[in-house]
């Protein structure tokens, strides 16, 4: 009895190792035959795609399924299964799209229903479905204002296939930033930070796109204005100018001369051309003459610009030219030109020593003379030219030969003194038997120097104090310059000494 329980185990057992013997191979034999798939299908818009479904040979009558994304698409045998209008489904199984688009990228997957015991087959296919770029800003209308120190936050959305690359640019130029982000964010600190921000998107299929996102920060006006110092005369038209370069919210501008706002009429006109803003004088009067602001105002701030309306002359200007500038060992020719509408009724010329360092009130211990420091004040009569133009010559005398000299000029007429001239830097030519110093002068040209600081107009009471004036200005010098004049002095004494 037992032999016998014994066999039949044996002979099930053997059963159940033929049948899963069987099962493997018919498995490996499948997954020969579908080794090649899944696969990836690329395609652009607009075109057909052909998906495949492999069979078994051994396969008769099968049933089969596809699913996009997991949903069911189509049943071979289920015919109340509906394809959509631009899918069909040939009589090997496959599937065909049509006039493929955007919404057609997924995963489609072929599923072959096997009788029992054999389970269903699946094959998956992966469409992706190419086409170009499109852009949306963030903000939506492409226009973003904030307030000076608040953050600029500006995007684009992009869509396509493949995921587009997005670049910034500025105003027109490529703006440097260390990754490719279709989001940047930043804190306006500076109106100039302000501008059309424009995002490129590109993904190689088509031409790039591009969108804008105008930016608007929010700050005090900016003013400027060329000429603050306008030189007239009674009975001529003259003009103040000034031009708001920025201002955002707009502000509200407005002319005052003494801190009092400017009454306008048919004579005084105040007007406003884009961010050009005129105040008018169609006949200038003796009263007109004076100080004047123009302010521009904002929530955010306020800008100011101060003007002189004046009859005082302009500021004189040496005239470098060989052919007017005559130098001899004791003397130098200096030609200079004014513009006045009233007669020059005298000009101040100062003359000094030039020795490239600050000069003092003070005794020199370099310098044996203790007056070369000082200015000499030259007084040189106008002319009875009613202008606008003014010519002076004058002819110094009494000069050191092989020597460099500094000269400034002032005019006067009948409003006041003129603003102080620029530097004119000249030199006297070698004297008979004079022993050149270890520098020699006589090749130098005249040069003019602008002055450091812009000089204030000047009464003829203040005109006197001119050695204090040029003196401080003077103190502002590199005290390189002292270094090498020492230098030059020491090399001098010994070659004397020698």
């Amino acid at each position: 009895m037992l032999v016998i329980i014994l066999w039949k185990l044996l002979k099930m057992w053997s059963l159940n190792i033929c049948c899963l013997i069987l099962m493997c191979t018919h498995l490996l034999q499948c997954e020969r035959q579908f080794k090649s798939v899944p696969v990836t299908v690329k395609s652009y818009k607009d075109e057909t795609v052909l998906l495949p479904c492999y069979l078994d040979e051994s396969d008769v009558k099968p049933r089969v399924r596809w699913y996009k994304d997991g949903t069911l698409l189509g049943d071979s045998k289920d015919p109340g299964t509906l394809l959509p209008p631009r899918v069909q489904m040939h009589a090997n199984f496959s599937i065909q799209i049509n006039e493929i688009r955007e919404s057609d990228t997924a995963a489609y997957t072929c599923e072959v229903i096997r009788p029992e015991p054999w389970g269903p087959i699946r094959q998956t296919h992966s469409v992706e479905v190419q086409y170009p770029p499109t852009v949306m800003t963030i903000p939506d209308d492409g226009f973003l204002e904030v307030k000076k120190g608040e953050f600029v936050d500006i995007g684009c959305e992009t869509t396509g296939f493949p995921p587009p690359v997005v670049e910034w640019r500025k105003d027109g130029e490529v703006m440097e930033i260390l990754e490719h982000r279709s989001r940047i964010r930043f804190k306006a600190s500076h109106r100039m930070q302000a501008g059309a921000y424009e995002c490129i998107a590109n993904n190689g299929v088509g031409s790039p796109v591009a969108a804008s996102i105008r930016v608007i920060i929010q700050d005090a006006p900016v003013v400027i204005a060329q000429r603050t110092f306008v030189h007239t005369a009674p009975g001529l038209r003259a003009a103040l100018l000034a031009d708001v370069q920025f201002a955002v919210p707009p502000a509200r501008t407005a002319w005052y001369r003494d801190g009092r706002p400017v009454n306008t009429d048919d004579r005084v006109l105040s007007i406003a051309q884009g961010s050009t803003y005129q105040l008018i004088f169609r006949s200038i009067r003796t009263t007109d003459l004076g100080n004047y602001t123009f302010r521009a105002e904002n929530k955010l701030g306020m800008a100011d610009v101060s003007y002189k309306l004046t009859g005082v002359p302009n500021i004189a200007s040496f005239k470098v030219d060989p052919a007017l500038n005559k130098a001899s060992p004791t003397g130098f020719t200096l030609v200079w030109e004014v513009d006045s509408y009233s007669t020059i009724i005298e000009y101040y010329l100062w003359i000094r020593q030039y020795y490239g360092r600050p000069a003092t009130d003070e005794p020199d211990p370099l310098n044996t003379d203790p007056s070369a420091s000082i200015w000499s004040k030259i007084v040189v009569p106008g002319d009875s030219s009613e202008g606008p133009i003014h010519n002076a010559l004058y002819v110094v005398r009494g000069l050191t030969p092989s020597t460099v000299y500094e000269a400034l000029v002032a005019s006067r007429n009948r409003f006041g003194w003129s603003k102080l001239s620029a530097v004119l830097h000249f030199a006297t030519e070698p004297g008979v038997g004079n022993t050149p110093s270890v520098v020699d002068y006589s090749d130098i040209s005249p040069i003019l120097e602008d002055i450091e600081t812009e000089p204030q107009n000047i009464s003829q009471a203040q005109i006197f104090g001119i050695y204090d004036f040029v003196d401080n200005n003077n103190c502002k010098r590199s005290c390189i310059s002292q270094t090498l004049f020492v230098t030059a002095l020491l090399l001098l004494y010994f070659r004397l000494c020698v």
